[in-house]
């Protein structure tokens, strides 16, 4: 009788362990990975972009994040040269996901034309070097000065669409 009990337990044992094999684990929506925590974290990032002869670009942000798609600067600052143009941007956020850089809050640019642009937001798609806004933006360059509801513009073409826009223009030099 006491051998028929212990195989009669062996065999609930046997059942609930392959019942129990067959299952998905109960924590495995605990280990899945989360993409909205970042999985490198750094601060004060400086860094160079270096050519053979010269440095071209220094890329500064008080803080980086990077998550599983993209990447997340805080308190962003570019100095490029390009072309023998000096150019700084200026955000305090910036992401760069899939070839695109989108500038937010307080965006600034500048150049050594002294062409200045001023937004809430601006993106960059570094494959077809359009640079665009869909905020309303301010444009200046010495006296001249642009306000405007949209913008867009291709470096390859070296062409500006803008909707919404109203200049004020210094006729004398």
């Amino acid at each position: 009788m006491v051998i028929r009990i212990f195989y009669f337990v062996i065999a609930i044992f046997s059942v609930a362990m392959v019942y129990m094999t067959l299952q998905d684990p109960y924590y495995s929506e605990i280990l899945k990975p989360d993409n909205s925590i970042a999985t490198i974290g750094m601060n004060d990032v400086v860094d160079y972009e270096i050519n053979s002869t010269i440095v071209s670009a220094k890329y500064k942000a008080d803080e980086w994040n990077r998550y599983k798609n993209m990447d997340e600067f805080l308190n962003f600052k570019a100095d490029v040269l390009r072309d023998d143009t000096h150019h700084s941007i200026i955000s305090d956020k910036a992401f760069y996901k899939d070839d695109t850089i989108k500038l937010k809050g307080n965006v600034r640019y500048l150049n050594s034309e002294n062409l200045k642009f001023v937004s809430e937001e601006a993106d960059y798609n570094t494959k077809t070097k359009i640079a665009s806004s869909s905020m309303p933006f301010t444009m200046t360059k010495n006296e001249d000065k642009i306000v405007g509801d949209s913008i867009i513009y291709d470096a390859n073409l070296k062409r500006t669409y803008a909707k919404g826009i109203q200049a004020w223009v210094q006729e004398k030099r």
